[in-house]
């Protein structure tokens, strides 16, 4: 042992008193006051290292290590605590007894499963190898142990890569009651082993104290020296039950047993002692006091509370994110696909944090991922983006105790299916730290994980999602975005917080073109537990997640056109998730469609199902669309047959729209063939032509070398795939294409058989949806009578100044006259000269309808004035004109605007309408007027070509008047998808230009006008087919002619030489369109405006035309 009389009695106190706490825990079970006992004894002697240790070192222990802890310093109360489960217990009373934790002393949390903690020292040493100060970690383990998976990885992984970590084995031959000699890398069947993995295994006699002595001095000083792992094997005797909840004596001979009692560390100490000259009444007499002192720690301990409650899973959010705004990247300037914006993101976090680590399976480049989400990244931050070796558990392992030393590792799983080998560390050790701590210890780990199917080349180990089991585990976030400005916001959002987060991304959302974001990556922020709004509507919620929105946007859009408006939420965050989005959703629908790629039993949809069926507070029809209970098949039509498919999904939401619904195939193309653009795997998404090796005009067979292409993982040869004639090719060299793009055409060789084409998308059959007895309109009534609103006369003023697109052309090098009709149908457009107002043109439309009535405004009963670009706030326009107009001093009637854009028409159609069935007698006044020429920004081109200065006047009536009507008109349907102005903003004169986001202005117009509209024969009891000429808001030709031809019925425009005058087109367009039709005619008015608003309205047409 030593001379040295303080360190024997350091060490006799930390070894004796280690003992007691053991006796007096046994008594506290049999008294029926503690519950379980895990005792040391017999292992006492691994306090001597203790002496060996410092501040800056880490410890993760053994349940036998009592001694040790006292000798680092844990209070002798700590153990009580723990034992009694009280509140001021390291744990709060979650934790077992005899499994501690020391935050201030580098004790980390103890594993439940043991040998978990191997990895969890692992991770830590490679985090502190390069200290200044040298730490080392000791990671302590029983021999039984050293059997698990988790420990030999560990030993492995600290020998690839230097790991400075002491693995001390104590060894007592025994797993609880199995016999352990033989069975270990260490005790070999063959006999003894010399070194594990190439690391020399030291043995000591643990009960030879000198010699545990010096072997504990060797092993950490060569660790702390050379920066690398030593392992000690200790042969140590269990001397006491394995726990209160074993009997030995039922497995072990009685002779062992006996002789095992001769091999006491605590009776070595006692002998050293007693070599030193200490006699038997002073070593009683120190014991005495020794036993004194636990008994005062009992006493104190047993005077503590019971935790009041059983604490949270997770830690909390900062409190920024209460308040914290969604900002999912600027629309207008979408240029990353998801792949690209978590690049963009991990390399800022890199940047900013020299605490953020990669480790993962081909992440360093050259390859940078098999998606290639972390290319260059190892380049740019090398040692700090590294290869992992190919084990998932090492990787989540090590990266818990990395985290656990504050570093932010982000760790790569290449496919959700591989996370099951690394589910012992998720679930036992990520999941439960924060809360079986009370939150001393965090490992806020970010999981990336490639997940899902929907693309060939998958099969059923490389298709999963596992979203539920992973939602099951208490204290991670599972979050899964379907979008890049998701992805940025929701993985800024992880790197904030201080949870650990499973990061499912879907591989087949990496590259699409339709849902990238801005490259200010660093701005993009999303609250975990918020769904986001895809679509909205009233009649059906569609609630889902990662990979199938693609799918049931899909079905919304054909539902749409059918009448029928899905409201699709995202969940993008799986734990937590946005209860209260669904159920407000779910409250105005009272229909739920979930729609996920996990399994359907137990799957995530089941949780969101049985949450509204609790929540809801009323009747809900309700379904699941989900991937069968069978794993994912290679062939991908099958694949597509197993997953929430278009087909699926529409046939689920007809049901509960109660819709029949059939199906129409494409007609098969007799055209010529197309060779297409293959990748070198899954993972492919996008190719560049490398090198073209045929010309039009060519013969090719079969089999022939056409093309080559660069795919992720290598370069992709491409041969023919037909016998025939190069017809064209529509791609350049260095030009990046789809997966399944043509490469060119050919014109097949008819006496050659064609190739069978390999299927790699879901085939979209044409739906013809039938509502199940669409309802009957119930006609606005006054009492028994039904009171027709009708539009008796309109009249129209544009601004003085005619503006040809020659005028204008100038402005843009690259654009003349002929590009601007070509885009946008507009030859002319009229704007106001020197002295028109908003005002005038108004007052001037009003007076001239007045005229052509014979009225005066003392015959009106209401004005509403719809405009976006009022002059004056307050008086309204509305109350100024009356004003102007009036002859007999200051008109008797209410006045008032409204704004809704484009769409201000047909809104205050509504409100006449509203206001002529409660009085049948009144006549309202409607007035539009826009003037956005001053709004312009004559450098714009998507916006200077359009906008023209306009006001019109509408008699609005009931059926007291003698007058005939143009039209008469059902109650518009109104509706709109509010958003900030990304999309469509006009500012106030003086403060800026008119800005427009053309591209998602004209899918949502299109989508918008035309569901709308849809919605509006539905109301009337009729269809589309129904329609004989639609009158839409004249936005641009282009936008015109796509809802004609979606909806397959005419639509009448004048837009050529009067531009988009905002709220006045639709009234312009009816004074055009209105001597074209006879009486009866059925008109389809619809408009699309800033906000975002939406309205249609079925007229029809009257003898006053």
């Amino acid at each position: 042992m030593t001379s040295d009389i303080p360190t024997m009695l350091r060490l006799h106190r930390a070894m004796f008193l280690a003992r007691e706490i053991d006796r007096v825990e046994q008594d506290l079970v049999k008294q029926g006051l503690a519950h379980f006992h895990v005792s040391g004894a017999g292992h006492e002697s691994t306090a001597l290292i203790a002496d060996y240790l410092g501040q800056q070192d880490w410890l993760h222990l053994h349940y036998r290590d009592k001694a040790l802890l006292l000798a680092r310093g844990l209070p002798l109360v700590e153990f009580f605590r723990s034992l009694l489960a009280t509140g001021p217990s390291h744990s709060a009373g979650r934790q077992m007894s005899a499994h501690y934790s020391a935050r201030e002393l580098n004790v980390a949390s103890m594993v439940g499963p043991v040998g978990n903690n191997a990895l969890h020292a692992v991770g830590n040493a490679q985090a502190v190898k390069f200290h200044p100060d040298s730490p080392v970690v000791i990671c302590c383990v029983g021999d039984g142990t050293t059997q698990q998976g988790e420990f030999l990885e560990a030993v492995g992984e600290a020998v690839r890569t230097g790991a400075p970590v002491v693995f001390v084995i104590q060894n007592n031959n025994w797993a609880i009651s199995t016999k352990t000699p033989g069975q270990t890398f260490f005790d070999l069947p063959t006999g003894p082993a010399d070194s594990f993995l190439g690391l020399p295994i030291r043995r000591v006699d643990g009960v030879d104290l000198a010699a545990t002595r010096a072997a504990f001095e060797s092993a950490v000083t060569h660790t702390r020296a050379t920066r690398g792992p030593a392992l000690l094997l200790m042969e140590l005797e269990r001397l006491s039950d394995h726990t209160n909840a074993d009997d030995q004596a039922l497995y072990r001979a009685a002779d062992e047993l006996k002789s095992g009692k001769s091999r006491d560390p605590l009776e070595a100490i006692r002998q050293s002692l007693r070599e030193s000259q200490m006699g038997d009444a002073a070593l009683a007499q120190l014991e005495t006091s020794l036993i004194a002192e636990v008994a005062a720690a009992v006493a104190e301990a047993r005077g503590e509370a019971v935790p009041e409650t059983a604490g949270q899973a997770k830690a909390p959010y900062p409190p920024e994110f209460a308040h914290a705004k969604e900002y999912r990247g600027d629309a207008k300037v979408s240029n990353l696909t998801m792949r690209e914006a978590l690049n963009r993101v991990l390399r800022d976090q890199l940047a900013a944090n020299r605490d953020v680590h990669l480790l993962g399976q081909d992440i360093e480049d050259p390859k940078g991922d098999v998606f290639g989400v972390t290319k260059g990244l190892s380049t740019a931050f090398p040692g700090r983006v590294r290869n992992a070796p190919l084990s998932e558990s090492t990787i989540v392992g090590t990266s818990i105790g990395r985290a656990l030393t504050g570093q932010r590792p982000v760790a790569f799983i290449q496919f959700a299916d591989f996370l099951p080998l690394g589910f012992n560390q998720i679930i036992s050790e990520l999941g439960s730290m924060y809360w079986r701590t009370d939150g001393s210890w965090q490992a806020p780990v970010i999981l990336m994980v490639s997940c899902g199917g929907y693309k060939a080349g998958l099969g059923p180990f490389h298709a999963q999602t596992l979203e539920s089991i992973l939602a099951h585990v208490p204290g991670i976030d599972v979050v899964m975005p379907s979008s890049a400005g998701d992805a940025a916001g929701l993985l800024n959002a992880a790197f904030q917080s201080k949870r650990p987060t499973v990061f499912l991304y879907p591989k087949s959302g990496l590259n699409l073109s339709d849902r990238r974001t801005s490259d200010d990556t660093a701005k993009q922020f999303v609250v975990p537990g918020k769904a986001r709004a895809v679509r909205q509507g009233n009649d059906l919620t569609l609630v889902t997640w990662g990979n199938p929105l693609t799918q049931s946007l899909l079905a919304a859009e054909t539902l749409s056109g059918a009448g029928a408006e899905l409201d699709v939420i995202d969940l993008r965050s799986i734990s937590p998730w946005d209860e209260d989005a669904v159920l407000r959703s779910v409250r105005r629908s009272k229909r739920l469609l979930v729609v996920h790629e996990d399994n359907h039993t137990a799957g995530f949809g089941a949780e969101v199902m049985a949450t509204v069926m609790e929540k809801a507070g009323l009747p809900v029809s309700a379904r699941r669309v989900t991937r069968d209970d069978i794993h994912v098949p290679f062939q991908f039509e099958r694949q597509i047959d197993t997953l929430p498919s278009y087909r699926r999904i529409m046939e689920a939401a007809a049901a509960l729209l109660e819709f029949d619904l059939a199906w129409e195939a494409p007609r098969a193309d007799a055209g010529p063939a197309a060779i297409a653009a293959i990748g070198s795997g899954p993972a492919d998404d996008e190719v560049e032509v490398v090198e073209l090796l045929v010309k039009p005009g060519d013969m090719i067979k079969t089999g022939d070398l056409v093309a080559v292409v660069e795919a992720t993982k290598a370069a992709v040869d491409v041969q023919a795939t037909v016998t025939g004639k190069v017809l064209s090719i529509p791609v350049e060299p260095k030009q990046k294409i789809a997966v399944g793009a043509p490469l060119m055409f050919v014109e097949a060789d008819a006496s050659v058989a064609r190739q069978q084409a390999t299927v790699t998308a879901e085939r979209i059959d044409k739906a013809i949806l039938k509502r199940r007895g669409a309802p009957q309109p119930a006609p606005v009534t006054i009492g028994r009578a039904e009171v027709p609103v009708g539009v008796a006369g309109i009249a129209g003023i544009t601004g003085g100044r005619k503006v040809h697109n020659a005028d204008l052309k100038g402005n843009w090098q690259t654009r003349d006259a002929g590009d601007i009709v070509k885009l946008t149908g507009i030859e002319s457009r009229r704007w106001v000269q020197p002295g028109e107002t908003v005002f005038s043109l108004a007052v001037s439309a009003t007076q001239k309808l007045l005229d052509e009535q014979q009225l005066e405004i003392g015959d009106i009963d209401l004005v509403i004035a719809a405009t976006g670009t009022p002059d004056v706030i307050t008086p309204s326009l509305a109350c100024r004109v009356a004003d102007a107009v009036s002859t007999a001093g200051r008109a008797s009637l209410p006045a008032y605007d409204i704004n809704a854009a484009c769409s201000g028409y047909l809104y205050a159609l509504a409100n006449a309408r509203d206001y002529v069935t409660n009085n049948p007698d009144a006549r309202v006044l409607v007035v539009t007027s826009e003037v956005l020429s001053p709004l312009l920004d004559q450098n714009d081109f998507n916006t200077a070509v359009l906008f023209a200065d306009a006001a019109t006047a509408s008699l609005v009536q009931g059926p007291g008047h003698e007058q005939p009507t143009l039209f008469t008109f059902a109650q518009p349907t109104i509706a709109g998808a509010p958003e900030s102005g990304e999309l469509l903003s006009v500012p106030r004169a003086g403060e800026g230009y008119i800005k427009m986001n053309g591209r998602e202005v004209f899918a949502d117009a299109v989508r918008a006008m035309s569901a709308t509209l849809t919605s509006a024969c539905a109301a009337e009891g009729i269809t589309m087919d129904d329609i004989d000429l639609m009158v839409p808001h004249q936005a641009n030709q282009r936008i015109i002619d796509a809802i004609a031809r979606r909806s397959g019925r005419p639509a009448h425009s004048i837009i050529r030489n009067l531009g988009n005058t905002s709220s006045s087109t639709i009234p312009l367009a009816l004074m055009d369109a209105l001597p074209t039709t006879k009486p009866g005619d059925r008109l389809g008015l619809v408009a699309f405006g800033g906000g975002i608003t939406y309205a249609a309205a079925i007229a029809t047409v009257g003898s006053g035309r």
